[in-house]
């Protein structure tokens, strides 16, 4: 992987920033790996500015709880659950083009703000930050809450969290999955390289979260679920080979690691395409197809 093939930049690093790793990198390894913890679990700031697609109703509002901490929660339409989780840094509006739809064909639709975003409260950590495996505990406490999911359509880190779900018992008949996250490995590489710090800084930095988590971060890795999982349901994989924060290839490997999954290949979304797969129209209509097809038809 080139730097120019590299996962989502995020927030502009700067050279103080990256002077301070390469000393801390040299002498003090061991600050810098909490340090870059630290960042690490820093949610990006959210656009403020994104509103729902026209023609979304005004939802009823609900909340659910992980450990004490509150989600916010947006209920739309009776029917089978459809449940949309946001990538890291997102909200229910990025994966807003799916509410109408589905609620004009009968469905009740179910979005949330994952820890540290938006309108729920923070995790276990300062504000602003949050963990793989939080963001995980909140998919699974919505949907223990609301009800099993006829489906769940995730974004980006969101689908890492969704699928974590499944192996603690979380049921959803299908899963749609619009330009899933990587394996953290890369973004470890990637965070790495933009923060100025080498191999003592990173392997701490993965170590410290290994610690956190309970166990090794690289096992909340699709390719490793779709391998643990024992009888994953029917998923549908939507990615454009532009997407330069998420890789195509990722998704391709998962396709041919998930027993009963597809892939949908959408082109020429451009340098945007992590994000612009989510207004795009067969992208769109290829996960409500999958969605409204029969699960038997599916396996």
């Amino acid at each position: 992987m080139t730097e120019d093939d590299e996962p989502a930049a995020g927030t502009p690093v700067s050279d103080r920033t990256r002077r301070a790793f390469g000393l801390l990198e040299r002498f003090a390894p061991a600050i810098g790996s909490r340090w870059a913890f630290e960042l690490w679990c820093s949610v990006p700031q959210l656009d403020a500015s994104l509103r729902m697609p026209p023609g979304v109703p005004t939802s009823q509002p609900a909340d659910a709880y992980w450990e004490g901490h509150r989600i916010d929660v947006q209920i739309w339409g009776e029917g089978p659950t459809v449940y949309l989780v946001h990538g890291w840094g997102g909200c229910p509006a990025h994966i807003g083009m799916f509410i109408k739809p589905l609620i004009n064909s009968g469905h009740r639709v179910i979005a949330f703000d994952l820890p540290s975003h938006n309108a729920s409260s923070n995790g276990s950590l300062a504000p602003g930050r949050t963990t793989i495996l939080e963001c995980a505990k909140a998919v699974e406490a919505v949907v223990r809450k609301f009800g099993p999911a006829q489906a769940v359509v995730a974004h980006s880190l969101g689908a890492k969290a969704a699928a974590m779900t499944l192996e603690w018992g979380v049921e959803a008949e299908r899963l749609v999955f619009l330009a899933p996250m990587e394996t953290f490995d890369i973004y470890l590489d990637s965070f790495a390289r933009r923060h100025g710090f080498g191999p003592r800084i990173r392997h701490g930095l993965h170590r410290y979260i290994d610690k956190r988590l309970g166990y090794p971060l690289l096992h909340t890795d699709i390719e490793h679920l779709a391998l643990a999982l024992k009888n994953p349901p029917p998923l549908l994989i939507a990615h454009d080979p532009d997407d330069k924060q998420s890789s195509y290839a990722t998704s391709q490997m998962i396709a041919e690691t998930w027993p009963s999954a597809q892939l949908v290949t959408t082109r020429g979304l451009g340098q945007l395409a992590h994000y612009r797969i989510l207004r795009n129209r067969d992208a769109i209509r290829a996960g409500l197809d999958f969605i409204q097809t029969p699960v038997d038809a599916l396996t």
